[in-house]
C-alpha cells in the first residue's frame, strides 16, 4: 500500500541587509543561525509528542534527554525506530511488529538512492513501487512505507532524538500514521542515511505481512 509522502523541509534563513558595515552582517548572521540551532537544541532536548488526535494516541519519548544528540550507528537508530513504532502501536491496543533484516535492508536501499540519484519518491526512476522492491529482494509478500526528506538548513546528525521527531512527525500525518497502525502488519524495517555535510536526510519505515 502506497501512502502520501511527508515532506520536511528546513531551509537556510536568507538574510537581506543594506548596511555597508561587514560587522553587523557578522553579528546578525549569527544571530540567524543562532537562534536556529537553539531551535533544533530545545526540539531535541525537550522533545514532546502530545497526547494525539481525536480515536488514537501517541505515546512518550523513549530516549533521556542526554542521549538525544550526537551521531548514532545504525543498528541502534534502527532498534528505537522499532520501539517507538511498537510504543505507539500498544498505546492504541495493536500487536507489536518484529523488524525484518530484509525490510530494513530494503529499506535502506531506497534511503541510500534517494540521497544518490536526487529523488524523493515510493516509486524509484526504475519505476518499482515498495512492494516490487521488497518481492525483487527475496520477500514474497506485498510491502507499505512511509518515507521522510530533511534538506537544507544546518547538519543535522543521525541521532535518537532524530529518530524520535520523525515518527511523531509520521504519527501526525495520517496518510502515514494509516500504515504505522495497521493490524495486519506484523514487520517493520528502517533505514536511513544522510549526506556527507548532514544538511540532507531521508528515512524509510517499511512494513509487511506475514509469509504467504
Amino acid at each position: 500500500m502506497q501512502m502520501p509522502k511527508y515532506r520536511r523541509s528546513t531551509r537556510p534563513l536568507k538574510l537581506r541587509h543594506t548596511s555597508s558595515n561587514p560587522h553587523w552582517a557578522v553579528v546578525l548572521s549569527a544571530l540567524v543561525f543562532g537562534s536556529y540551532a537553539l531551535v533544533q537544541l530545545h526540539q531535541l532536548f525537550f522533545q514532546s509528542n502530545g497526547t494525539g488526535g481525536p480515536g488514537w494516541a501517541t505515546g512518550q519519548p523513549q530516549t533521556q534527554w542526554n542521549s538525544r544528540l550526537g551521531n548514532q550507528p545504525l543498528p541502534e537508530l534502527r532498534a528505537l525506530a522499532l520501539e517507538v513504532v511498537n510504543r505507539d502501536r500498544q498505546v492504541n491496543g495493536l500487536p507489536p511488529l518484529v523488524e525484518d533484516p530484509l525490510l530494513s535492508q530494503v529499506a535502506q536501499r531506497h534511503a541510500e538512492d534517494m540521497l544518490a540519484r536526487q529523488f524523493y519518491d515510493h516509486v524509484n526512476p526504475d519505476g518499482q513501487d515498495p512492494s516490487d522492491r521488497f518481492m525483487a529482494a527475496g520477500g514474497q509478500v506485498g510491502a507499505g512505507e512511509n518515507i521522510m526528506q530533511q534538506k537544507g538548513g544546518m547538519p543535522v546528525a543521525l541521532s535518537f532524538g532524530l529518530v524520535e521527531e520523525y515518527q511523531k512527525g509520521w504519527m501526525y500525518s495520517p496518510g502515514h500514521r494509516e500504515n504505522l497502525l495497521t493490524a495486519d502488519y506484523t514487520s517493520f524495517g528502517y533505514g536511513i542515511v544522510a549526506s556527507r555535510t548532514g544538511t540532507e536526510i531521508y528515512a524509510v519505515q517499511m512494513f509487511s505481512f506475514p509469509a504467504q
